[in-house]
């Protein structure tokens, strides 16, 4: 699959909308009235990342021969280790930093390596991992499983068994209301996130529009996420998949289309490269600088929080595209040749 710029570029809006938002929690009252509302539209980064996760897996096995194996074995090479290494130095950080808030426990932590859902001791009433970034790893490869059963079924039939299987769970969950951390996650209308980005995939390759259309459709999606994003309760799931993810598959669908007038930018697509690994680690960074931040009350005024986010942006971004480079890319080369011997497995672009 040839690079689409613009797809790197939004990955690198995402992850970094997900920074903005962990960064203005920090800097707090001090930000600017408006700027920390204008920040809490991040969490639609998540939403992003989700749509585009469903354009990229479905585009990419569209007329390539993969098995159900060998695409969760590439898949599991790209999202598992560096999701690893960062839940161990987030371990380790908070363990000799002695974050007393922060309750671990070694079935806490187990799950949290497996991906299995399950109800944090820090926070009860939600289901999140160690790393608290980590959530979104447990629909993304829960995705992948039901993904990966399709690939079986040929041809058109293949899209109606995935649309089959995510809405039907999704119709489960709303008629059934589980409880169980597992059955929330895998019923959750966040689901149809990842259809939607399949949708717009079949949608860009049978017919990707002209100029005018894909920038209206572009401007619609901003345009939507602006006036309903403020106004989302980011753990309702149902209201999130409808006016976060709904704006996002808008949004996605127009930037594809545009793609042929969008130049590459390299310092963007670096950003987009490294957008997993900003969006994993960041919490490593974001957390002692808030820290440091709350001990400088010299500098808590309305400009010096906008720089304290802007500044924690930056290191971060650079953390994030040195850890792609020199850490998450060769890694993955290297299992990827160790693992997945046949070439034909190995025409699958990572994502």
């Amino acid at each position: 699959m040839k690079r689409i710029y613009s797809i790197q570029y939004l990955r690198a809006v995402a992850a970094l909308a997900v920074v903005a938002l962990h960064t203005g929690k920090r800097a707090g009252p001090e930000l600017p009235g408006g700027v920390k509302e204008w920040l809490e539209l991040g969490n639609a980064g998540v939403d992003l990342f989700f749509v585009i996760s469903g354009f990229i897996m479905w585009s990419i096995s569209t007329g390539s021969a993969s098995s159900p194996g060998g695409f969760l074995v590439r898949r599991a090479v790209r999202v598992a280790p560096p999701y690893w290494i960062a839940t161990a130095l987030w371990v380790l950080m908070i363990t000799v930093i002695g974050y007393d808030w922060i309750s671990t426990s070694v079935p806490h932590l187990v799950k949290s390596f497996l991906f299995v859902p399950h109800y944090s001791p820090t926070f009860p009433d939600h289901i999140l991992p160690v790393l608290v970034p980590g959530w979104t790893l447990n629909y993304e490869m829960f995705f992948y499983l039901v993904f990966a059963a399709t690939l079986v079924v040929s041809g058109p039939a293949r899209f109606g068994a995935l649309a089959a299987v995510l809405l039907g769970l999704v119709l489960a969950g709303y008629l059934i209301a589980p409880t169980s951390a597992w059955a929330v996650t895998y019923t959750s209308p966040l689901l149809l996130e990842f259809l939607g980005g399949c949708v717009v995939a079949q949608l860009w390759m049978m017919r990707p529009g002209h100029f005018l259309r894909n920038l209206v459709v572009l401007c619609l999606g901003v345009g939507l996420l602006i006036w309903a994003g403020p106004h989302v309760g980011p753990h309702d799931y149902m209201e999130r998949a409808l006016f976060y993810g709904g704006p996002c598959v808008l949004i996605v669908w127009g930037t594809l289309g545009l793609g042929a007038y969008v130049p590459r930018i390299r310092m963007l697509e670096r950003l987009g490269d490294g957008s997993y690994a900003i969006y994993l680690f960041h919490l490593l960074l974001v957390v002692p600088l808030g820290e440091v931040w709350a001990r400088l009350p010299m500098l808590h005024s309305g400009p010096g929080a906008i720089l304290f986010v802007i500044v924690t942006m930056c290191l971060v971004s650079q953390m994030g595209v040195w850890i792609f480079r020199y850490l998450e890319q060769p890694m993955q080369r290297g299992l990827t040749a160790l693992l997945l011997s046949k070439p034909g497995e190995k025409r699958l672009a990572s994502r």
